[in-house]
């Protein structure tokens, strides 16, 4: 963002002071880049992306919330990848963001989800990772490095047929 194109006024104020140091220090990981890692800890556990990231598997993330209509309706498509591809050694991650585990705990059951969540992540991973919205869908590869971001729809399915050969 250029400063000198907002006004003195603007430029002074604490709130867009607050909001542009908040900006200055994320970093979004683009494709290319290796994974940056993160902690969290929920009902005494502590789980990691590294838990998944990085261990030689393909790994699609999805950064969700289970208040998010949108996120809900990608839910079918990351369950259809992970019920194709599981076999193949394509791991499906879930990363509860900006929700209340009992919210989140209580859509894994409504939406039958068979793949491995991490729970409370609240802001954590969403401020790591540079995500404005969700759902935010990234497939990483076997090294860490991240592939694709912004997967929805069919296009989960196409970069998957491309990487695993499948028709």
């Amino acid at each position: 963002m250029n400063l000198i194109s907002l006004g003195d006024e603007v430029k002074s104020d604490f709130r867009v002071q607050k909001k542009l140091e908040r900006l200055m220090k994320l970093q979004p990981s683009d494709v290319g880049d290796m994974f940056l890692d993160f902690e969290i800890e929920y009902d005494g556990k502590a789980t990691r992306l590294s838990d998944y990231v990085g261990k030689g598997k393909y790994v699609l993330v999805d950064f969700w919330a289970s208040w998010c209509g949108p996120c809900r309706e990608e839910i079918p498509n990351l369950i259809a990848a992970y019920n194709k591809y599981k076999e193949k050694g394509l791991v499906v991650l879930g990363v509860a963001v900006s929700d209340k585990p009992e919210a989140t705990m209580q859509a894994i059951k409504e939406l039958n989800i068979p793949y491995p969540l991490i729970l409370n992540s609240q802001k954590i991973a969403t401020d790591l990772y540079g995500i404005d919205g969700i759902p935010e869908i990234m497939l990483f590869a076997p090294d860490g490095t991240i592939l694709k971001r912004g997967l929805r729809g069919e296009v989960i399915e196409k970069k998957l047929e491309e990487i695993f050969k499948v028709k």
